[in-house]
């Protein structure tokens, strides 16, 4: 009841905000098309208010041509049509009327007569947006993304890095929810770095990068969401891309992928397939330094792990549009993913005494082979409600993960004279499945073109089931390993629903929304002969308020000042619930935590954007429960799992700027001041962990004549602390070369990757009781891609495919 009187107050408070501010405020639209008809996209839009010079309002056109300008006051305009290549389009128009959109009649462009030679059109969009909610960065606006992955797209962006390890971060946090036409990717860990790298960047149009996200989305991810923009087909027939790549480093990498789009007038089907194989190795040396209560040092152990990685996936989703009128449309999909992976690990360990004499060695031959199946289904109704932009979504989604491993791990133990005094093989099977229902109802309704207000619903259960059944093997002797055997049970439901205006003054933006979220989930560890079962079951329910505000402190809209603010929700990855312990070798174990709590985080922003090119952010979090890798040392076993640090802090002040020097010479640089706070209860040491880190990335592009270009990129972060670890200081240096061929319809690219070798991925863990210890790791990194593009179709105006499911949240808590 708290809840609804809560989202009335607020759905009052703001329709009365509207009501005595709200002013009569317009939007032109229209079309361009060349002189065959063909929609032109790109082309520069302008509106001058004839009776205050000082007062405009800019764009571009979609890629169907299309246009729309919006928040305009009455009064005498001159529309102005660019573009190169063609004549310059003028028009004067009167904006008034009953009317609050106005819809302007098809402009068609036509050619200036001159044989233009090797033009190239640079700056059309700028490379980075600011918007009321979102940061935008147009993908298409950096030379070298094109013919690259979305892996490599999201590595560029301004506050987003990602780790030796494929995580993704923004403004040095963890906890992104990564979403691609504002659904989840469905991923994590490595199958999502995998994902990421088979997606093409030929179609995607924008990265939209949230750090406090509207009411709208799901309230988890902690340090905010980065949603993937593809291209809207708009082809009609068939259209389609292709993107072949091969990568060489140590190993071979390559990444392929085959878009088909059929678009008619009252139905759509399209077929995205991709297909991939990733080879690599990790050379890992771990050192653990042992000492008694007076500080001596009594022993000490050293372990080298050399993993060869071979991985396999292919994906595919299939689906289909039928417009069954004008403004109703229903449609399917299926989504498909298999994954198959193999590591084998050559693990040498050698213990030394006090003096540093070798007391004993293990040698592990150890090997995993792994597999992750995915399917989704969705279906879909849509409602377009009036011409503004009105319209109501229903989603109805089911989704099933199914993963098994088979472990096969081997020791080996000889004492300091070689003699071989042990040995034992662990072998382990790992299934899991995981099933997902979910269906939500979305509603946009546009009061006017400056007021607009969003509501919906959304109910979610998740269904999950783990094994572990382990064998131990000794002397020739096998016998159940009931330590690490076990079950484990688990389901979830969740209930949500939001509110959000938004609300255009002139100058002056406004967001605010409310979302609600209901939570009740039992787990349950079934036992064996030698564990007792348990089970847990707990129920809550979150507010999560969302507010943005945005003012423009000149006409032209040169200088504009935002704040935002937004409590988010991390909830446990399913598989991080599992209490589980599996070994990684014979002295590290890997397991999960029941225990753990939902994370809660506090954001606040406050930016400053100057003509769009030099941004300037002041962030700060503060995060409550945040779950971080906890490590702990009994009896010489390393112990790794998920862990509730209770509290982190962090302050960021970031600096973007896209510069264009010349015109074949354009510079985007990144810099990132940030101090991280993290003070917990952890296991017998108390963790006051805090640092100051330094991130600086610089991207140079070169436009080098006959459709070629080159950029040259270098990043650069010092030591950072995350929980328990210090992350050392790294450094990268990438070089590409890229042509146009077969009529702009091909792209050529050649890459080379961490060019120095320098991208280390090397620590220190702190608060280990009567412990010091570190690792250092090698990765694939240094390496040349040769990648190949090429697309075909021609453009033509048509319906857009429906883009979003209603299990966003719960898929992307699982872990690949």
């Amino acid at each position: 009841m708290k809840i609804l009187n809560s989202l009335l107050f607020l759905s009052f408070l703001l329709l009365s905000f509207s009501a005595t501010f709200g002013q009569s405020l317009y939007s032109v639209k229209g079309m361009v098309v060349d002189e065959k008809n063909n929609p032109l996209e790109l082309v520069s839009v302008s509106l001058v208010n004839n009776s205050e010079s000082n007062q405009s309002k800019s764009g571009f056109t979609e890629l169907d041509g299309s246009y729309v300008v919006d928040n305009l006051q009455k009064g005498n305009y001159t529309l102005k049509l660019a573009y190169i290549g063609y004549e310059n389009y003028v028009k004067d128009i009167v904006v008034n009327g009953p009317l609050s959109l106005i819809e302007l009649e098809q402009v068609k462009l036509q050619q200036n007569g001159k044989q233009l030679k090797e033009v190239t059109v640079t700056g059309k969009v700028p490379y980075v947006e600011r918007k009321l909610d979102r940061t935008i960065i147009n993908v298409d606006a950096l030379i070298s993304n094109s013919g690259s992955n979305v892996m490599e797209a999201l590595e560029k962006a301004p506050g987003v890095s990602v780790d030796q390890n494929g995580a993704i971060k923004l403004k040095g946090r963890g906890g992104v929810s990564v979403y691609i036409d504002d659904k989840p990717t469905y991923l994590s860990g490595s199958e999502l770095e995998s994902y990421l790298k088979s997606l093409s960047t030929d179609n995607i149009k924008r990265i939209e990068i949230m750090t406090n996200p509207p009411a709208k989305y799901e309230a988890a991810g902690n340090s905010g969401v980065i949603n993937i923009i593809t291209k809207r087909n708009k082809v009609s027939g068939l259209s389609g891309n292709a993107v072949l790549s091969l990568q060489q480093g140590r190993y071979t990498r390559s990444n392929n992928s085959l878009n088909l789009n059929y678009n008619s007038k009252k139905f759509s089907a399209y077929a995205n397939m991709g297909g991939a194989f990733r080879n690599s190795f990790q050379d890992l040396n771990i050192n653990r330094y042992y000492r008694n209560t007076d500080n001596v040092r009594t022993s000490s152990f050293s372990q080298n792990s050399f993993i060869v990685k071979d991985g396999r996936s292919a994906n595919a989703k299939i689906g289909a549009d039928y417009y069954m009128n004008d403004r109703s449309t229903f449609g399917i999909s299926v989504k498909g993913l298999s994954s198959p992976s193999r590591d084998q690990t050559d693990n040498l360990a050698i213990i030394r005494n006090a003096d540093n004499f070798e007391s004993s060695r293990v040698l592990a031959d150890n090997n995993t082979k792994s597999s992750f199946n995915n399917l989704a289904y969705n279906a879909y109704f849509r409602q377009q409600l009036d011409s503004l932009g009105s319209n109501l979504v229903v989603d109805a989604d089911y989704v099933t993960y199914s993963t098994n491993g088979n472990q096969k791990f081997k020791n080996f133990v000889f004492d300091s004279l070689g003699t071989q005094t042990y040995q034992d093989q662990v072998n382990g099977t790992l299934p899991s499945d995981i099933k997902i229902y979910a269906v939500k109802c979305d509603l946009t309704k546009m009061l006017n073109p400056t007021t607009k207000i969003e509501a919906g619903l959304k109910s979610a259960f998740t269904n999950t089931d783990n094994q572990a059944i382990y064998s131990t093997t000794i002397d020739g002797v096998t016998k159940p390993n009931y330590d690490l055997s076990n079950a484990f049970k688990y389901k979830e439901w969740i209930h949500a629903a939001y509110f959000t205006m938004t609300k255009s003054l002139g100058r002056f933006d406004v967001q605010a929304g409310l979302r609600a979220e209901a939570t009740r989930l039992e787990g349950n560890q079934l036992g064996n002969p030698l564990k007792p079962d348990t089970s847990f079951s707990r129920s809550y329910v979150n507010v999560f308020p969302t507010f943005y505000a945005s003012w423009k402190a000149d006409a032209l809209g040169s200088n504009i000042l935002s704040f935002s603010y937004g409590r988010r929700i991390d909830r446990p990855f399913f598989q991080d619930l599992n209490p589980f312990v599996s070994p990684l070798d014979k002295f590290t174990f890997y397991g999960g935590n029941p225990g753990l709590l939902p994370t809660y985080s506090n954001n606040f922003s406050l930016s400053h954007s100057y003509k769009g090119f030099l941004n300037t952010s002041l962030n700060f979090s503060k995060t409550s429960n945040g779950v971080n890798e906890t490590l702990e040392i009994k009896d010489g076993i390393y112990y790794s799992r998920p862990g509730n640090i209770a509290t982190n802090y962090s302050y960021s002040l970031s600096v973007d700027a896209a510069v264009p020097i010349t015109k074949w010479y354009s510079l985007n640089s990144y810099a990132e001041l940030g101090h991280l706070v993290f003070r917990s209860n952890l296991y017998t040491q108390q963790l006051n962990a805090s640092g100051t880190y330094c991130f600086l990335s610089v991207n140079n592009s070169f436009l080098l004549g006959k459709d070629w270009s080159a950029e040259l990129r270098g990043d650069y972060q010092t030591d950072v602390i995350s929980g328990q670890l210090l992350i050392k200081s790294y450094g990268t240096l990438n070089l590409a070369f890229q042509k146009k061929i077969l009529a702009n319809k091909g792209t050529l690219k050649l890459a080379f990757n961490d060019i120095l070798y320098t991208r280390r991925a090397d620590g220190i863990i702190n608060n280990l009781q009567l412990t010091d210890a570190d690792w250092n790791s090698r990765l694939d990194t240094r390496s040349a891609t040769l990648s190949f593009s090429y697309r075909f179709g021609k453009s033509t105006n048509n319906k857009p495919k429906h883009l979003e499911s209603g299990s966003e949240t719960e898929q992307k808590r699982v872990k690949g």
